[in-house]
């Protein structure tokens, strides 16, 4: 594959390290939890969850971590201040080690949960989701007085989603009412372990840039990268019908044996039904936009729905052996006894 000529940087996490040239270090995936309509959220306002199932979905994560060696990370996503504290106090109850993301579209909610980390001692194991062209003041602030010292910073510019553009956002700033560049937003907040986000746009609106912004970042920061390059797949217009089941299989109609045949019927015998044919169709992608981030350097990826935990273990298990091989061949070393090249070969 590639190594980079510019020194890369390695943040550590309680022994979680992200970073680095590719091949060295495993990917680290981010799992989404507690996101809206989640199944294990009773109540989104209170933070009251259904711990059993949040902690056997978690546990999953774990196991599949043991078995491949690319580490999970969560990303806690919430919309009040009570549910932040709720979900926080219920993760260090069973994980007291792992890193995790504060996410949220309420940027009060968020302000609040750098507060409340630095108030518990969980601020070094918070990081900030995201320092990015539309954050307040109010949350500048309020990182800036927190003793949490990393965060993703998003290099997205709604007007210009091309390489230079993106970097324009990252170092000159004057995007969306900023007039410093993220980077030293986050230098002036005290983020010391900072994780470049590509900012994944949909199909047609930039996409290429969201993927060519991988090599920009590690080439011309150092910095470790990454995204959650399934959003495109989301904003896929196209590819949404293919998404759950199929209402009305008798309009589907397709070519088998030189005979129109419907495609319920078909996937019966030869799919799956077509409960398989979505689902396929509509993971592939999914996967497969993260593989080519992967490969083109990217150190985390923020995969989505924690239940999706499945899948892209084995695609990223695939890939960073890929890369380790390739990394060797370069002059490199693995540097991970846990990399997914010593555990599956």
């Amino acid at each position: 594959m590639f190594r980079f000529e510019k020194e890369q940087t390695v943040h550590d996490f309680n022994g979680l390290k992200i970073g680095g040239q590719p091949g060295e270090y495993p990917r680290v995936l981010g799992a989404s939890i507690f996101y809206n309509k989640h199944e294990t959220v009773l109540d989104d306002h209170t933070g009251k969850i259904d711990k059993d199932k949040a902690e056997a979905l978690w546990n999953r994560c774990m196991e599949l971590y043991d078995i491949t060696g690319n580490p999970y990370i969560i990303q806690i996503l919430a919309e009040y201040s009570e549910a932040f504290e709720s979900y926080f106090t219920w993760f260090d109850s069973i994980d007291n080690k792992t890193p995790f993301l504060m996410d949220s579209s309420v940027p009060a909610a968020l302000a609040h949960a750098c507060e409340y980390v630095t108030e518990v001692g969980l601020a070094d194991r918070a990081i900030y989701n995201s320092i990015n062209g539309s954050i307040p003041p109010e949350n500048i602030e309020a990182l800036k007085n927190s003793d949490v010292n990393s965060a993703i910073v998003l290099a997205f510019n709604p007007a210009d989603p091309s390489v230079p553009g993106r970097e324009k956002v990252l170092v000159e700033g004057g995007v969306a009412g900023q007039e410093k560049g993220m980077l030293q937003i986050a230098e002036e907040c005290g983020v010391t372990r900072p994780i470049l986000d590509t900012a994944a746009t949909p199909l047609g609106l930039g996409s290429g840039g969201s993927f060519r912004e991988i090599l920009a970042c590690k080439a011309i920061h150092g910095l470790p990268t990454g995204g959650a390059y399934h959003n495109m797949t989301v904003a896929w217009t196209w590819l949404k019908r293919w998404r759950g089941t199929a209402k009305s299989p008798s309009v589907l109609v397709s070519q088998y044996e030189g005979k129109d045949i419907l495609l319920e019927q078909m996937g019966h015998h030869h799919f799956g039904g077509m409960d398989g044919i979505k689902q396929a169709a509509w993971s592939s992608p999914d996967i497969g936009c993260n593989i080519l981030a992967m490969a083109l350097g990217a150190d985390l990826i923020m995969f989505g729905p924690i239940e999706n935990c499945e899948g892209i273990a084995t695609a990223t298990a695939f890939t960073d052996i890929v890369l380790a091989e390739s990394a060797r061949e370069l002059g490199l070393d693995v540097l991970a006894d846990t990399h997914p090249i010593y555990n599956l070969i």
